[in-house]
């Protein structure tokens, strides 16, 4: 099956630009709720994604005048999620999704489509077990 099937659209999904303040990150991820956030570059490629870790780490770690003149591209990141090509088999993706809450999805140019999520994969295979 191919991992399209399951793609939440970039338009429909929470990311950041690597050019975006840490602040207003913060106060993105703080909204959106989530724990994770992909991360663009202006050109709209994928280069990472960014966890309330990182954040966390980075704040115990620097004055709030520091953080002020940050961006998202400058925070390091603990650990590298990796993404998946649209065109990637679920079979491809399955040791991705049971690491991380989402798959980030990129197309061959290594732009940002969107996610797929940990939730939708295994309501999949539990509908797929309740027809057998």
């Amino acid at each position: 099956m191919n991992i399209s099937f399951f793609l939440k659209p970039k338009a429909e999904v929470s990311y950041l630009s690597g050019d975006c303040s840490v602040r207003q990150a913060i106060d993105d991820m703080m909204q959106s709720g989530f724990t994770a956030i992909p991360v663009v570059d202006p050109k709209g490629r994928y280069t990472g994604t960014i966890t309330e870790g990182d954040f966390l780490r980075l704040v115990l770690s620097h004055t709030a005048e520091q953080l002020d003149h940050m961006t998202v591209g400058e925070v390091p990141r603990r650990i590298r999620h990796s993404s998946v090509g649209i065109d990637a088999r679920m079979e491809n993706m399955i040791d991705l999704v049971s690491a991380q809450n989402f798959v980030p999805v990129t197309d061959g140019r290594g732009m940002f489509c969107g996610i797929i999520t940990r939730r939708d994969v295994i309501q999949f295979l539990r509908d797929s077990c309740k027809k057998e």
